[in-house]
């Protein structure tokens, strides 16, 4: 059996604090130049997908307001045709994007 003396834990301890203290000091760009380490994102086809709608949806479109009046005017009038073979193409559609 080894019994190790209690104060030798302390010495890898002491030697990475020490490590860690000469880098502090140093900004993020340097300490990746020093060290040769970077760190990476990759995004998901998904999110590159959700990103280019929300950038889409923040693009206001010309005659919207124009639009948004004439529909209500034709849903309170009782004139707006409700075509049920579209939505569900569309509802369909949004599975297989």
């Amino acid at each position: 059996m080894k019994i190790q003396h209690p104060n030798t834990i302390f010495v890898p301890k002491a030697y990475t604090q020490a490590e860690s203290s000469k880098t502090a000091h140093l900004n993020p760009a340097e300490h990746t130049v020093k060290t040769g380490k970077s760190d990476s994102v990759t995004l998901s086809s998904t999110t590159l997908q959700l990103q280019k709608i929300s950038a889409a949806m923040d693009v206001p479109q010309e005659n919207r307001s124009e639009r948004i009046s004439a529909l209500k005017d034709s849903i309170t009038r009782g004139e707006y045709a409700i075509h049920p073979e579209k939505i569900a193409e569309k509802v369909l559609n949004s599975f297989y994007i």
